[in-house]
């Protein structure tokens, strides 16, 4: 797993338990200094092993989801990991503390094409609208802590 940021034990062991699965191809944990740097995002860009995504399409997958769990979200870690099976690349984002609750009101607006621009009761932007075009499918867990990102792999692999 590639880190980004400090850690204690405690909090690397929490999320090293659930990012392990021997079919990633690819894990990262970032804490809340390093989702501000640019260079955190340039790093994992460089280190994502090549031929699963397009590269562009990678960079704003995960520009938009670390600003979400961020500016939105307060997270203090995130952690991602990413899997292959056959032609599909689920992307998965964990982070402490959860998510806000409202997350899953703003994501079924998106899913219903009823996001059309940022107002006083949704503040933000149209991240979600952008992300359920690149990804087949996008789902939040009940607790709130991960989002999942069920996209259409390239075939090079």
């Amino acid at each position: 797993m590639r880190t980004f940021g400090f850690f204690d034990a405690e909090q690397t062991s929490l999320f090293q338990g659930a990012l392990a699965n021997p079919q990633n191809i690819y894990t990262a944990l970032f804490d809340r200094q390093s989702l501000w740097d640019p260079v955190t995002l340039d790093t994992v860009l460089e280190d994502f092993p090549a031929g699963h995504l397009d590269r562009a399409d990678l960079f704003l997958i995960m520009a938009e989801c670390i600003a979400n769990a961020v500016l939105h979200g307060q997270a203090e870690i995130l952690g991602f990991s990413a899997r292959r099976r056959s032609n599909v690349l689920l992307l998965s984002f964990l982070q402490k503390p959860p998510m806000q609750k409202r997350i899953s009101a703003v994501l079924s607006m998106a899913r219903a094409g009823q996001i059309r621009e940022c107002n006083m009761e949704m503040p933000g932007g149209l991240g979600f609208p952008i992300l359920l075009k690149l990804a087949r499918k996008i789902t939040i867990s009940t607790d709130y802590k991960k989002l999942h990102l069920w996209i259409k792999a390239d075939n090079a692999k």
